[in-house]
């Protein structure tokens, strides 16, 4: 598979939407993955699935995310929805509690059999490449090995990623670039490095340490999404509250496209992660909470200095 950049955008549920999607591919987002989408969903053909698996006109190369426990389910959620997609991805990464209760996301990584079982059975059904997105084990005393990454590969997985976190720690613990390094050299297909990457600088040392090639990035792009250009420039730049402004306003408005009137509601955990940093952003943020529909919002926005 062809990538625009060597930069990619992190599944993120509740945010990696189509609007955001589109923002963050302007900005040079080299790979676009939707929001994680349980496999029990689609099989029973749940509207509000299929709606989180489209993409945007353009919008290539563009993954969707799978997650869920059972086979056979995989299998049949994966036929149903490849032809939306230029990827199929297998979150075995997610460590939200309700995810792990479903023996699904990171919990995959505590029955390693099954899920290169997953990954097996899924190549020999569909016609896509196929990924998985990971964390480097599930706890201090299940660190996933060598061995398990060559056999995911030897399954037939195209791409692999990993959040060099465990589950365990969540998304505050330290990140172990050295056990993506460990295993980057080892593989011969890609492995995308994720995990903390917030500006060109710390891209340097990860890559420095990783040897990688790809890297996904999550929180950093949903403060700036022009991160994205700022790597594949090569720099670090600080932008004007007004560059943010229009960002904000050209965002806001896709998602009204997207969503009509509600978007006041949806656009307001994007608010908060744009201004953070911002003097009088907790001000400003209680305001657009308090909104009570799309235009409200837009003269919040306009009214920032």
């Amino acid at each position: 598979m062809t990538f625009n950049s060597c930069y990619f955008l992190a599944p993120m549920a509740s945010y990696t939407d189509k609007p955001f999607r589109k923002i963050a591919s302007e900005y040079g987002a080299g790979f676009t993955v939707s929001e994680l989408i349980s496999i029990n969903s689609i099989c029973y053909n749940n509207p509000k699935a299929f709606f989180l698996a489209n993409r945007n006109n353009n919008e290539v190369p563009f993954a969707i995310q799978l997650f869920g426990y059972e086979i056979d389910l995989f299998v049949k959620a994966a036929q149903k929805i490849e032809s939306m997609c230029d990827m199929i991805d297998i979150n075995a990464g997610c460590p939200v509690p309700k995810v792990i209760k479903a023996k699904a996301g990171a919990y995959l990584l505590k029955e390693k059999k099954h899920l290169i079982s997953i990954v097996e059975l899924l190549k020999n059904h569909i016609k896509k490449p196929l990924s998985v997105k990971l964390r480097m084990g599930f706890d201090s005393d299940n660190i996933n090995d060598i061995q398990f990454y060559k056999d995911l590969e030897n399954a037939g997985c195209d791409m692999i990623t990993i959040h060099a976190r465990l589950r365990s720690g969540f998304y505050s613990s330290s990140v172990d670039y050295e056990h993506i390094a460990n295993v980057c050299d080892k593989l011969s297909i890609p492995v995308v490095a994720n995990g903390d990457i917030d500006s060109y600088e710390k891209l340097k040392e990860v890559k420095r340490i990783t040897g990688c090639k790809y890297f996904m990035i999550g929180q950093a792009a949903l403060k700036k999404p022009y991160i994205f250009e700022d790597l594949i420039n090569k720099q670090d730049s600080i932008r004007s509250i007004e560059y943010t402004k229009a960002i904000m306003i050209r965002h806001f408005n896709l998602m009204i496209e997207e969503y009509g009137e509600y978007a006041y509601r949806l656009f307001r955990k994007f608010a908060h992660k744009y201004l953070s940093g911002y003097k009088n952003a907790k001000l400003i943020n209680s305001y657009i909470n308090n909104c009570k529909n799309t235009q409200e919002v837009l003269n919040i926005i306009n009214s920032i200095k």
